[in-house]
C-alpha cells in the first residue's frame, strides 16, 4: 500500500508546488502573475474533467492499469513543466498534469474497497489523508529550496522522477486484497429488482453522489481556499502562508485521532463530529474577525475535512454496486473540485468588498446543511 500513498502524496504535492513558484515563473517569462496563475485553474479543470474518465477506466480495466497509465501521463507532464519555455505551454502542461494525477482518486478507492471491515477501510483513508497533508506542508519547502538554488525547474523534475519510480512500484501494490466486504443488503436486493427499478435506484444513487460531492466541495474545499484571500484583503498578507500551513496541520493532526475513533465510532458520529467542527470554524470567522480567529478556523476546517471526507470516501461509493464504485468515487471528487472552483470564483469579489462575515456565515449555514444531509444518507450505513 505504500505505493498508493506515494501516488496520492505526489499528486497533492504537485498541486501545492505551483503556487509558491508563481512569482518566479512570471519573472522568468516576463509576464504578469495573473497569466501564470491561470495554470492553477487549468490544473483543477483538467483534474475535474478527467476524473469520470479514470473512474470508468478503473472499473473496466482495474485500478492497477488505471493508476500506472495516469501516473505516466502525469510524469510526462511534469517533465514538460520542468522544461517549459513559456506561459502557453505552462497552462497546457498543467492541464495534462491535473488530468494525469486525477487517476489517483478512483484507483485508490477501488484498491481500498477490498479492505474489511469498514473501520479498516476508513483507517486506510485516514492514513492516506495524513500523507497528503504532510505533502502539502513539504511542497513549499521544496519550492523554497529550489528557488534558493536559482531555478524553479528542478522542483517539477523531482516530481517527475518520483512519479516514474512510483509507477514501477504500482503492480504489486494494486493486487487484489483478500476478504472483500459483501454488498450491503440494499444493493443485493436492488440486483434482484426489475431492470426499471434498478435503473431508478442507480439514478438516485448517482444524484446523491454528485450532490454530496458538490456540497462538500463548496464548503470543505471552498472555505479553506478563501482563508488566504480573506487575510490578504484584511491587510494581513504576511499571514497567508501561515494560514495554509495551519490548515494542513489541522488535517494532519486530526487524522491521527480519527484512526482511533474509526475503530469504535459509527459513520454518523464521525460525520456529526466533522460537521460540527466545520460549522464552528466558519461561524467563528464570521462573528469574530481577525487573524488569530482565521487561524483557528483553518485548524477546525482541517479537522472537519478529515472526519467528513474520509467517512464519505469510505461509505459513499457503496451506494452503487461493485462494477460502478470507481466511477462513484471519481464523480464525487469531480463534482467537489468543480463546485469549489465555482464557489471561490463567486465569493472572491465579496471578500474584496470586505464582506467577510457574509461569506463565512453562509459557509457555516451550508456546512450545517451538508452535515444534516450526510447524516440522513448515513442512516442506511448503520
Amino acid at each position: 500500500m505504500s505505493a498508493l500513498r506515494w501516488a496520492a502524496a505526489l499528486g497533492n504535492a504537485d498541486w501545492h508546488l505551483a503556487a509558491p513558484l508563481l512569482a518566479a515563473l512570471a519573472t522568468a517569462w516576463h509576464t504578469d502573475i495573473a497569466t501564470v496563475t491561470t495554470g492553477l485553474a487549468a490544473y483543477s479543470l483538467g483534474q475535474g474533467l478527467a476524473l469520470p474518465l479514470w473512474g470508468w477506466f478503473a472499473d473496466r480495466y482495474g485500478p492497477g492499469r488505471s493508476l500506472r497509465t495516469g501516473l505516466l501521463v502525469a510524469a510526462a507532464a511534469s517533465v514538460g513543466s520542468a522544461l517549459c519555455p513559456g506561459p502557453a505551454w505552462w497552462i497546457a502542461l498543467r492541464t495534462a498534469a491535473g488530468a494525469g494525477f486525477a487517476t489517483v482518486t478512483p484507483s485508490v478507492s477501488l484498491c481500498y474497497e477490498s479492505l474489511s471491515p469498514a473501520q479498516a477501510r476508513q483507517r486506510a483513508f485516514a492514513t492516506l489523508t495524513t500523507v497528503t497533508a504532510a505533502s502539502a506542508i513539504a511542497s513549499p519547502v521544496l519550492a523554497d529550496t529550489v528557488l534558493r538554488c536559482g531555478s524553479w525547474r528542478p522542483a517539477f523534475a523531482v516530481i517527475a522522477v518520483l512519479t516514474a519510480v512510483t509507477v514501477c512500484r504500482i503492480r504489486a501494490a494494486t493486487r487484489p486484497l483478500p476478504g472483500p466486504l459483501p454488498d450491503p443488503p440494499k444493493v443485493a436486493r436492488a440486483a434482484q429488482d426489475p431492470p426499471r427499478a434498478g435503473a431508478r435506484g442507480a439514478r438516485a444513487a448517482y444524484c446523491t453522489v454528485l450532490g454530496l460531492g458538490a456540497a462538500e466541495g463548496t464548503v470543505m474545499l471552498g472555505l479553506p481556499a478563501l482563508l488566504a484571500p480573506a487575510l490578504a484583503t484584511a491587510g494581513s498578507r504576511t499571514s497567508t502562508t501561515a494560514v495554509l500551513v495551519t490548515y494542513a496541520l489541522g488535517v494532519l493532526t486530526s487524522t491521527f485521532v480519527l484512526r482511533r475513533h474509526a475503530r469504535v465510532w459509527g459513520p454518523r458520529r464521525l460525520l456529526a463530529t466533522g460537521g460540527s467542527m466545520g460549522v464552528t470554524g466558519a461561524l467563528l470567522a464570521a462573528v469574530v474577525p481577525g487573524t488569530a480567529v482565521l487561524m483557528l478556523c483553518a485548524a477546525l476546517l482541517g479537522t472537519a475535512w478529515s472526519y467528513l471526507h474520509t467517512t464519505l470516501q469510505t461509505w459513499l461509493p457503496r451506494l452503487l454496486p461493485p462494477p460502478a464504485r470507481a466511477r462513484a468515487a471519481s464523480l464525487f471528487s469531480a463534482s467537489a473540485i468543480l463546485a469549489s472552483s465555482a464557489a471561490v470564483a463567486l465569493t472572491s469579489s465579496l471578500l474584496q468588498d470586505g464582506r467577510h462575515a457574509t461569506v463565512f456565515a453562509a459557509g457555516g449555514i451550508l456546512c450545517a446543511a451538508l452535515t444534516c444531509w450526510t447524516l440522513l444518507v448515513a442512516r442506511r450505513w448503520g
